[in-house]
């Protein structure tokens, strides 16, 4: 297993220095997205979003007024790892708990060099937010420690209650257990990205004859026939209902929902994430902080 130093030092070769190469530096769009801070209501220009407009002022102007926001020079990240058995599972290069925690140091690095502080949600408990690159180490000795955690409905609990200030969240999971309501209550406050974290074994079996597995979550043990075909195609459209059901689930919360498997490399993962930061729509801050 990899040293905490270690594992910092390989992410910062492989995975930031090249991204700095290809984003030159700007992080802008993964991490500060657009601003919730409103700064004025004025009237309509072309190019404004149909998203920003303030219905109000336009029905007592008679003038289409759009909500002009503040742009945000500092902010918290704040990380959620799903520590349940489940996420211990891995068939090709890594656990997925591994990937999670590799984007998340990822994430943290960028956000703590930026000037910003950093927060986490661990498996074995709770990190409070803090800047400087210390935090990045000390990050990932915590998430590095053996550890189950709560559940995840009661992590999120828990991070909703500790998040007072409007921030980025990034929770890291495989979503098997119960979230909808409570992603949908930080949702509501927070910027949050969800990122569904799966392993290519969990949507179809390889044609491998007979697999035994233990479900990590009950101790459960059973043997399935791999080379009959109808077993595999059975599974496939089983474990695909099942994952579509997932990803509505963070649709229906309001999460922006990005889709990491434990064979993708990372670089194309997080450019993948800022492409689609670009295209997720505005949201609307809640009335009082």
């Amino acid at each position: 297993m990899e040293t905490p130093e270690a594992l910092l030092a390989r992410l910062e070769l492989e995975v930031v220095r090249p991204l700095d190469g290809l984003l030159f530096g700007d992080y802008r769009g993964v991490f500060y997205g657009r601003s919730l801070d409103l700064a004025e209501v004025s009237p309509f220009s072309p190019g404004d979003e149909a998203e920003r407009i303030d219905w109000p002022a336009t029905a007592r102007t008679g003038e289409l007024h759009v909500r002009r926001f503040r742009e945000e020079r500092e902010l918290t990240l704040w990380l959620l790892l799903d520590g349940s058995p489940s996420m211990r599972f891995g068939s090709r290069r890594r656990e997925k708990y591994a990937l999670a925690l590799e984007l998340a140091l990822c994430a943290a690095y960028i956000a703590l060099r930026h000037g910003n502080r950093v927060g986490a949600i661990l498996p074995t408990g709770l990190l409070p937010p803090k800047g400087g690159k210390a935090q990045a180490l000390l990050l990932a000795r915590e998430a590095l420690k053996p550890g189950r955690g709560a559940p995840l409905g009661e992590a999120l609990d828990l991070l909703g209650r500790v998040a007072r200030r409007r921030s980025l969240l990034f929770v890291f999971s495989d979503f098997l257990d119960p979230f909808e309501a409570p992603l949908a209550r930080l949702a509501a406050r927070h910027d949050l990205v969800a990122v569904l974290v799966e392993d290519p074994w969990e949507r179809a079996l390889p044609e491998a004859g007979v697999l035994s597995f233990l479900d990590p979550e009950t101790g459960e043990a059973v043997e399935v026939n791999a080379l009959d075909r109808r077993v595999r195609e059975a599974y496939r459209r089983r474990a695909e209902a099942l994952r579509q059901e997932r990803i509505r689930g963070l649709q229906r919360a309001r999460a922006h929902p990005l889709l990491a498997s434990t064979e993708n490399d990372l670089v194309p993962l997080l450019l993948g994430l800022v492409e689609r930061r670009r295209r997720w729509p505005f949201k609307t801050p809640p009335a009082s902080s």
